[in-house]
């Protein structure tokens, strides 16, 4: 699109101001611009691409030889809610329709059967039967998607059993090959003894545990869509979308970085991406882009095969990539999560 052969020339202007809270009543009496501008400088990740000469659409071939699973969190439910999400700019996001542009991304880039990993007590069955009906995958994380810090082994087992509960009309109805888990927001918690307990929980039950090594981190940027498109502001939206796709470059280019340091060699990546409004009208765009670029999708069956993930704490050290990479961006990320 045209609009990402100028974001070199306005990205530093843009990024000029301070940043502040996208919400919608911290935002409201703002000048349309400034707004844009405020809500960008605010995400952590941006302040990596200041000054590039580059937009992505000019890096062809830049991941060439790279290989990436993609994963999902979270899905759109069938309805919206205005009353439960009054301060939610993105509450509008739950229809069918972005739904269906997430699979028709998908299945027109050729990509192996992507996981969805989700949390049950916002699961909507409808939808997940048609995601299932796709060809595509379901991954458990804990039933109200949180993973929180504290708490013995024992409550988070739990937790991860009532989500499971949540499943079980899917599996009544479809065959489930493999039980994916994934930590919510990749956090492991402070106490090092309980993930090695989770470990062995997981193991018993046949569960394979699925990290990331590149997190988009499209939900950072979700609230300042929405907010654009809900006032009719196109070209803050689309430079939003822009900036992301700037943002994801340089997050991938140096995740592949990070890997190479760690493992000594290249490493099978695994992408994760949250369904919102930005993802579902970026997505097609998106994988075509990583495509150009020289990225092969896999399964995550296939990544999951790579050594470096032959691990009892995976998501640790897929977490090192992580942190990695946010050094490399200039965030300061936890030695604990």
């Amino acid at each position: 699109m045209k609009y990402f052969l100028i974001v070199a020339i306005i990205v530093v202007a843009l990024l000029l101001s301070a940043g502040c809270s996208s919400s919608k009543n911290a935002q409201a009496a703002k000048p349309e611009m400034t707004r844009c501008q405020d809500e960008l400088n605010a995400i952590p990740e941006v302040s990596s691409i200041k000054g590039s000469s580059k937009s992505p659409d000019d890096e062809i071939g830049a991941l060439s030889g790279m290989e990436i699973s993609l994963t999902i969190n979270r899905m759109f439910r069938s309805t919206s809610d205005p009353d439960r999400d009054q301060d939610d700019w993105c509450y509008t996001e739950n229809t069918h329709e972005n739904v269906e542009k997430l699979l028709n991304a998908i299945r027109s880039n050729g990509l192996p059967p992507t996981v969805n990993f989700l949390a049950g007590e916002s699961i909507d069955l409808v939808i997940q039967e048609e995601w299932l009906r796709s060809g595509n995958l379901i991954g458990s994380m804990t039933y109200k998607g949180r993973s929180s810090k504290r708490g013995d082994t024992e409550e988070f087992i739990e937790t991860l059993s009532r989500n499971e509960q949540e499943f079980a009309p899917l599996w009544s109805k479809f065959n489930r090959k493999q039980k994916y888990f994934r930590y919510p927001s990749l956090k492991l918690g402070v106490d090092a003894r309980r993930p090695r307990e989770i470990a062995v929980y997981l193991k018993e039950n046949g569960f394979v545990e699925v990290p990331a090594t590149i997190d988009a981190r499209a939900d950072y940027f979700s609230q300042p869509y929405c907010s654009a498109l809900a006032r009719g502001d196109k070209v803050c939206a689309n430079f939003i979308g822009a900036t992301f796709k700037s943002v994801l470059l340089d997050k991938s280019q140096k995740a592949r970085d990070a890997a190479r340091r760690i493992a000594g060699r290249e490493v099978k990546h695994i992408l994760l991406i949250q369904a919102n409004q930005l993802t579902s009208d970026m997505l097609d765009e998106m994988l075509r882009w990583y495509k150009a670029m020289g990225v092969r999708f896999i399964s995550i069956d296939e990544a999951l095969k790579d050594p470096f993930y032959a691990t009892e704490d995976v998501t640790s050290r897929a977490n090192r990539i992580l942190w990695d990479t946010k050094r490399a961006q200039g965030v300061k990320a936890p030695e604990v999560e």
